[in-house]
């Protein structure tokens, strides 16, 4: 007899740009031993998976399950890798009430640049906030404290593409 599904955080498909990596997880169970196959090919073992999006082109990924001598049937992702990286898009205002909507200032497709540096800074050129792309979205606070509803300014560098990104942003209240 064999344990539940494989892929319970995965859809079947997933597209990445160029340069990500991401990982796959199957869940931590005892006494079982997972295999990871890449277009067929045994690549790894252990309940986790690192894909690195090094060529264009469709992969399939494969996972299988042993537990005293009983193979899980394979649970397969099909990954896509796209030559191009998806353009950021900071947001142009957020509204940080606590209401569940809007309450941290994102970047649309900045999970593709988890390495990115982001620069926050009031409109007297006072550095606010410094954080990577794979970090949360800024919460509207300086040293504890709520700041004002303002515009404020951010730089983006895309270390992956070595690239700046500038503009504004307003604070909402």
């Amino acid at each position: 007899m064999f344990v539940g599904a494989l892929y319970a955080q995965t859809t079947p498909s997933v597209t990445l740009s160029l340069g990500t990596v991401k990982e796959f997880h199957a869940p931590n169970q005892p006494q079982v031993t997972y295999t990871w196959y890449l277009d067929g090919s045994t690549q790894d073992t252990g309940n986790t998976f690192t894909f690195t999006a090094n060529e264009p082109g469709t992969y399939q990924l494969q996972l299988q399950a042993e537990k005293d001598g009983c193979l899980s049937p394979l649970s397969t992702v099909q990954i896509t890798v796209e030559s191009e990286p998806p353009l950021v898009k900071p947001a142009i205002f957020f509204t940080p009430n606590g209401d569940g909507l809007n309450d941290r200032w994102e970047i649309e497709n900045i999970e593709y640049y988890p390495m990115a540096d982001i620069e926050i800074y009031d409109r007297f050129h006072k550095l606010l906030v410094r954080y990577k792309g794979q970090d949360e979205g800024w919460d509207g606070y300086y040293n504890g404290h709520p700041m004002p509803m303002d515009d404020y300014w951010y730089l983006i560098k895309l270390n992956e593409l070595r690239d700046w990104i500038s503009g504004h942003f307003t604070l909402k209240r």
